[in-house]
């Protein structure tokens, strides 16, 4: 994930939303008017998101909703995205999709939507609490980080040292994604893991990290890259290294620059989400809900597939990669 040159929907005020149709809230003033939704991505800017938008768009256009896509560009934090997730409140649409950049930050905040009877789907990322929303919408990151601990291990001739280069503690799409290659690189006896760096979601400083992870260990054969930006600084170092196809690296996501350096042959393999099933999921969650369902779900999962050099031009492969 994470900040790239693409174009990003403004956020814009949502004027004259009526009341919400949740339990305790007064009834919508104008029934046949499209149900407003509004979606904070965790950066606005990123194509894992545009693409999440794309999705939640075609699915409104179904569904008799609008969906105002919002959230910074600048970063992927907590105080860059609260201030959007604050005019949303304020502006009381009938629905907001949101990704918390802060499994622990953005509980409190999240709750006063909630308690201001805007009803909250969780997408992508979630909460330490998420049973304050009406269900959560993402991969299951767990699973995807067991697949990249299989597909390092077999870049690297099961044998050898490996590291993690993550964003921040505390996110919980990457910590899950943590937790599931640990847990099963333990069943590869000859790999050793020299354990996570933390870059805070800084490519810059991904790549620094990269050359002192080499630097100190000339044997290193591996990295797992837990998201884009993260694999940007990581693949511009490895090539500045002159290590390309050497140092295996595994990245999550499939951003447009990630697939170039798949196809150069910098990185190894990409695990790729669906963000465009989630925005769909999403929007289609949210007007059932706003037309009187309830019985959701507490999560639903979405799913993510290993891309190599030799599938990523296949027809199966195409709904994975990003937009651009």
């Amino acid at each position: 994930m994470f900040k790239r040159l693409f174009g990003v929907t403004t956020f814009a005020a949502l004027a004259g939303i009526c009341a919400l149709s949740v339990p305790g809230a007064m009834p919508r003033a104008n029934a046949a008017a499209p149900y407003k939704i509004v979606l904070i991505a965790g950066i606005a800017s990123d194509a894992f998101y545009i693409t999440m938008n794309h999705g939640a768009q075609a699915e409104a256009q179904k569904d008799g909703a609008t969906v105002q896509y919002s959230g910074s560009s600048a970063a992927f934090s907590p105080s860059t995205q609260l201030p959007f997730l604050n005019a949303a409140i304020a502006q009381k649409p009938d629905f907001i999709l949101i990704a918390p950049t802060d499994k622990v930050a953005l509980q409190a905040p999240i709750a006063q939507a909630v308690a201001a009877k805007i009803p909250v789907i969780l997408v992508d990322t979630t909460l330490n609490d998420p049973s304050i929303a009406v269900t959560t919408i993402s991969s299951d990151n767990v699973a995807g980080g067991a697949k990249v601990a299989d597909a390092l291990a077999d870049a690297i001739g099961k044998t050898g040292k490996v590291a993690v280069v993550s964003v921040s503690p505390g996110v919980s799409t990457t910590d899950e994604r943590v937790e599931g290659f640990n847990k099963q690189l333990a069943t590869y006896p000859s790999v050793k893991s020299l354990g996570v760096t933390f870059t805070g979601d800084n490519p810059t400083r991904a790549n620094t990290v990269l050359k002192g992870l080499v630097a100190a260990n000339r044997d290193l054969a591996g990295v797992f890259a837990t998201n884009t930006q993260t694999g940007t600084g990581v693949t511009a170092a490895s090539r500045e290294l002159g290590l390309s196809g050497k140092l295996k690296l595994v990245e999550f996501d499939t951003e447009p620059v990630q697939v170039e350096g798949l196809k150069a042959g910098t990185i190894t393999a990409l695990v790729a989400q669906d963000p465009y099933n989630i925005g769909e999921l999403g929007v289609r969650y949210a007007v059932q809900y706003l037309k009187g369902k309830r019985d959701f779900d507490k999560h639903y999962g979405t799913g993510e597939a290993i891309i190599t050099k030799e599938n990523v031009d296949s027809p199966d492969t195409k709904k994975y990669l990003y937009a651009q």
